[in-house]
């Protein structure tokens, strides 16, 4: 039984795998991607794929993102069936690089739903996230 179910969006090339890392961890994974190959990849390990960022944040109270740009990060998570419409999810960890300006928009956004964004940047490339040595630099409004 897992520990958890947490959610991801954006398991491509960073977030595929912190993703598998989370399940060799023992903890559930619910996934969504634009690309199938990605996700057919991780259902493959055990992971449930869903069909958009708002329906992985309706399973999950904790949401991942690792995204390639700052305008996919504020459109997974304030667009339409977004992070933000989701209804169990409580953080949503941005562990792209998103920078100060689109971190601002997406937390303030986030917020006003009762959602509470971290934004967590990750160093330490693909093979980082593969051995598991990425340095996370954390920080959040609250």
């Amino acid at each position: 039984m897992p520990k958890e179910t947490v959610g991801f969006v954006g398991v491509g090339r960073m977030g595929a795998p912190m993703a598998r890392r989370l399940m060799e961890a023992g903890f559930g994974l619910v996934i969504y991607d634009t690309s199938k190959e990605a996700v057919d990849a991780l259902v493959k390990l055990g992971a449930k794929a869903v069909e958009s960022p708002k329906a992985v944040a309706d399973v999950a109270e904790v949401v991942l993102g690792s995204l390639p740009t700052p305008p996919i990060v504020q459109a997974v998570a304030l667009g339409p069936n977004g992070v933000s419409d989701g209804s169990k999810v409580k953080f949503f960890i941005d562990v792209s690089t998103t920078g100060s300006v689109y971190e601002k928009r997406v937390a303030e956004g986030l917020a006003a739903k009762g959602i509470q964004e971290v934004d967590a940047p990750v160093s330490g490339g693909i093979k980082g996230a593969e051995q598991g040595t990425l340095a996370v630099m954390v920080s959040c409004s609250k």
